[in-house]
């Protein structure tokens, strides 16, 4: 048996715990730490199984002999002064269990960072941990880019500006692949041997081309700054200037595209024009067509000449004729009632909002309908009566909806639907039962005879009402499916987009058969499509996603800005500790403005999140464990130079630290479990670096 010196003691190299040795028990941890590596970018329940397994080993080491197991690092005192933060807040929180739940949540997260460099001991397993991460976080990224064919197929990115949820949300992959993205450019970097260093170029173009398919700009805004850090470590000042100065004419030369075509009843275009805004969804008057331009504001047009423009107080979405006004339809649920006078145009009346969280409005039967996500649908029966609507709270989740004269349909939040009767008056009064449900994910066309007629795998679906039975029609693949949103009812007709990017009239002969009769090849997916007895309306839209970033009208920067005002105000009424680690949905709506329908349970910004949870002594304790990590891991890197491998591993850490500090400006990410984990990770990462680069020099 061989023996090592430690504290003035000789100890057995492989001192006997129980049944299992000292060697044993951290060739386990050390196994359960390939498991938590692996599992970084997709499967959250086993990568916390193999680090807390990992930490419990260690644990176990460390009690019984090698109290040196786990390294100093100097942020053990900046880390109990976090937890005293947490501990702070939730004693003057409202909401105590749920505080304690969020900060034990969090902290329990913060000994990553030693576990990881206890567990490596040498190169070989530096080697083997970091790349079995790299391994798995590559098959996480093939696995994105294949689910994201069908959204660049489709321009599904048009009308969702997200990509696939395959593993995780969205944003939550953006930034996680950007880390990726981040190590690998790092090793692209430090690389000498030209074939390696193609190889590691090929690589992070893979995870490059993932991260562009989240359609994210979480974890673009990460992946900019993490490379912008490693060119400055690398000293790459001229590649930064360039990169400058692309970025400036990429920008410079980007431009939003919105454009409103006009075809005849046999598809054959007519005229078109270009709109400065967003050109949303256009409505018909009389020799006239309404624009909802988004945020340029509600147009006239005499076909393709503008002659007027009101400028409305929040981007508008569409307006419904209401009576001889209009109702129009804001992003930011306001719903405006408007006038119109025939040489000066649109002019605003009245303002009111739902009661609830407002998904869409529709006019029927002279009334207006809402439907709440969060409270239901509520009926306007005139806008005399808007102070006095008739609320139906039954029905809620709703975030769409089309009426006709009987009937609702209904669109829920998980994309099940269902249709809702009308009584006598035109209020809702129950469900419709039908023997069989309507299908999770068909997409409604119209009402059509009293009945309503869905897509489905490929075939189309009578659903009537008053059988209760769900008419299957003879599968009809012309069309490759519908293309939602791109359904219009005409006068007699109805005018539906295949997935082919066809036009199409479609009528149906009792319940035998679909015809889809040819109208024009578009060539791309329309963003609207309208119709009336003589003319078929379309509207095409291309959004540039780095303008985006400066577009305070669009619709997320807006509710950012929203969140963050309200961030501040709670932290005003609680400025030393905050309301607690707590889900922030309950206090949010006390500080909303009465348009402002939107609840959020964090603010989309690590700054504000926490000084509204945790307040200004909790939000230093966290600015000071950060910087102390990064002053930590920058010292390592200066002091571990002369080898490839190590320094990229130090670079890739240190950007991804960048990643995430950057990313945090536009998501509470510090409270994302997935992502914080990969930060612990890349701290610890460096932390085992130095300890492997220390016993590498101490064997020289």
């Amino acid at each position: 048996m061989s023996f090592y010196w430690h504290s003035g003691f000789l100890f057995p190299t492989k001192l006997r715990i129980g049944m299992f040795s000292i060697s044993t028990l951290k060739k386990t941890a050390f196994f359960s730490l390939l498991l938590f590596a692996a599992t970084m970018t997709n499967a959250l329940f086993f990568n916390q199984l193999g680090y807390y397994a990992a930490l419990v080993f260690l644990s176990v080491v460390w009690i019984k002999g090698e109290k040196d197991i786990f390294p100093k690092t100097g942020l053990g005192l900046f880390m109990l002064l976090f937890l005293f933060a947490e501990i702070m807040a939730m004693a003057f929180s409202d909401n105590k269990i749920q505080a304690l739940e969020f900060g034990f949540k969090r902290v329990i997260l913060l000994p990553i960072v030693f576990t990881i460099a206890a567990g490596i001991n040498d190169e070989k397993q530096l080697k083997i941990f970091f790349f079995t991460y790299l391994v798995f976080a590559l098959g996480s990224d093939f696995m994105y880019i294949g689910f994201s064919i069908e959204y660049f197929l489709k321009d599904l990115y048009k009308f969702t500006s997200e990509g696939p949820s395959v593993l995780l949300h969205p944003i939550t992959t953006s930034e996680l692949t950007s880390f990726t993205a981040l190590f690998l450019f790092a090793l692209f970097i430090n690389e000498s041997r030209n074939r390696w260093k193609m190889a590691w170029l090929v690589l992070f173009l893979i995870s490059f081309v993932s991260l562009l398919a989240t359609f994210k700009r979480t974890g673009w805004i990460g992946l900019g700054l993490g490379i912008l850090v490693i060119l400055v470590l690398n000293k790459n000042y001229k590649i930064i200037a360039l990169g400058v100065m692309i970025s400036i004419v990429m920008i410079f030369f980007s431009k939003n595209e919105s454009r409103v075509f006009i075809s005849d009843l046999n598809g054959k275009q007519i005229a078109s024009f270009e709109t400065d805004g967003l050109a949303y969804k256009v409505q018909t008057g009389e020799d006239e067509l309404f624009v909802s331009d988004f945020n340029g504001g509600l147009k006239i047009y005499e076909k393709d000449t503008l002659k007027s423009v009101l400028e409305t107080p929040a981007p508008i979405y569409e307006i419904e004729k209401w009576g001889d006004k209009y109702a129009a339809f804001l992003s930011d649920s306001r719903i405006l009632v408007l006038g119109k006078d025939k040489e000066k145009g649109f002019k605003i009346e009245k303002e009111f909002t739902s009661p609830g969280y407002l998904g869409r409005v529709r006019v029927e039967r002279g009334m207006l309908y809402a439907v709440d996500s969060d409270s239901g649908i509520t009926v306007y029966r005139s806008i005399n009566e808007i102070d006095r609507p008739l609320r139906f709270p039954q029905f809620r989740r709703g975030i769409g909806m089309i009426v006709d004269s009987n009937y609702i349909n209904l669109i829920y939040s998980d994309y099940s639907q269902t249709t809702i009767r009308l009584d006598s008056t035109g209020f809702p009064l129950d469900t419709v039962a039908y023997e069989t449900k309507i299908p999770q994910g068909s997409s409604f066309i119209s009402f059509i005879g009293g009945r309503s007629l869905f897509y489905f795998n490929k075939a189309f679906q009578l659903a009537d009402p008053v059988t209760r039975k769900i008419i299957p029609l003879p599968p009809n693949t012309d069309c490759k499916g519908v293309a939602y949103p791109t359904v219009a009812s005409g006068t007699d007709s109805i005018y539906i987009v295949g997935m082919d990017k066809n036009l199409y009239n479609l009528t149906i002969r009792g319940d035998s058969a679909v015809y889809l009769d040819i109208r024009d090849n578009l060539g791309f997916y329309p963003f609207s499509l309208t119709a009336s007895d003589k003319n078929i309306f379309y509207t095409d839209i291309k959004k540039s996603r780095l303008l985006s970033f400066f577009d305070l009208t669009g619709e997320s920067n807006r509710n950012r800005l929203v969140m963050w005002r309200i961030g501040w105000e709670i932290f005003k009424d609680n400025p030393f500790f905050g309301v607690g680690d707590i889900d922030l949905a309950g206090i949010f709506k006390e500080y909303n403005r009465p348009y402002e329908k939107e609840i959020k349970g964090h603010l989309h910004n690590n700054f504000f999140h926490l000084l509204a949870t945790l307040g200004g002594f909790g939000i230093i304790s966290i600015l000071l464990l950060l910087y102390m990590m990064l002053l930590r891991m920058y010292k390592i890197f200066k002091s571990t130079q002369q080898k490839s491998f190590h320094r990229a591993l130090l670079m890739g850490s240190l950007a991804c630290f960048a990643s995430f500090t950057g990313a945090g400006l536009t998501e509470f990410n510090f409270g994302d479990h997935e992502i914080i984990t990969m930060v612990w990770f890349s701290v610890g990462l460096s932390f085992a670096v130095a300890k492997v680069s220390n016993n590498l020099m101490k064997e020289k």
